[in-house]
């Protein structure tokens, strides 16, 4: 389903207003500087994700999922390669050593980085758009992309972007997963704020 480039520009900045909201707090829960990059959009389908995940080194992936309902509903997913979720903990418990960190402690404090960016990208669209969301507690998965993105067939907003944190680059994915009704009420609700 192709968006017009004025449908992209609107979700682009949407996703970047998200993002400098998370990172903001984020800066304020870690008390230092956290920097997110703009993020690069794309609109895939699911198995173009899943085709574009399979030419990675890492087939098993680290994820904080949020389900959203409302007038689009669907899944809101943040995903780190496990070389960048273990840096992320490291900078954030300030431990020097994964070791000090046990699987619990790692479990919540990936939760909590997903739900603040997370919330900080849906919050953001929805804010913008007009329309209210409820969402789900997080949850956290170490999976493979088919088992977090299920069995839909909708379309997926996929957000690359890096966290700049202490010297470190920490890559990270935001994926919206919307199923095809959802997408339409999306894209009619940023048709609707371009036409003021």
């Amino acid at each position: 389903m192709p968006l017009s480039s004025l449908q992209l520009d609107i979700m682009q900045e949407l996703i970047n207003i998200g993002v400098g909201r998370a990172a903001g707090m984020l800066n304020q829960m870690v008390n230092t500087h956290i920097q997110l990059q703009v993020p690069v959009l794309r609109v895939l389908t699911p198995n173009q994700l899943a085709a574009l995940y399979a030419t990675r080194p890492n087939s098993v992936f680290s994820a904080v999922q949020l389900s959203f309902t409302g007038q689009f509903a669907g899944i809101s997913a943040l995903i780190f390669p496990p070389k960048s979720a273990d840096k992320l903990i490291n900078v954030v418990l300030g431990n020097g050593a994964m070791p000090g960190a046990d699987d619990s402690m790692r479990t919540a404090t990936l939760q909590e980085v997903g739900n603040i960016v997370l919330n900080g990208v849906m919050g953001s669209i929805a804010n913008i758009l007009g329309e209210p969301l409820r969402y789900s507690p997080p949850d956290y998965i170490e999976a493979d992309i088919s088992s977090i993105i299920g069995q839909g067939n909708g379309m997926i907003l996929v957000a690359s972007t890096q966290f700049s944190m202490k010297d470190h680059l920490i890559d990270g994915e935001v994926l919206i997963i919307f199923s095809l009704s959802s997408f339409d009420s999306l894209l009619s609700a940023i048709d609707t704020l371009a036409a003021g």
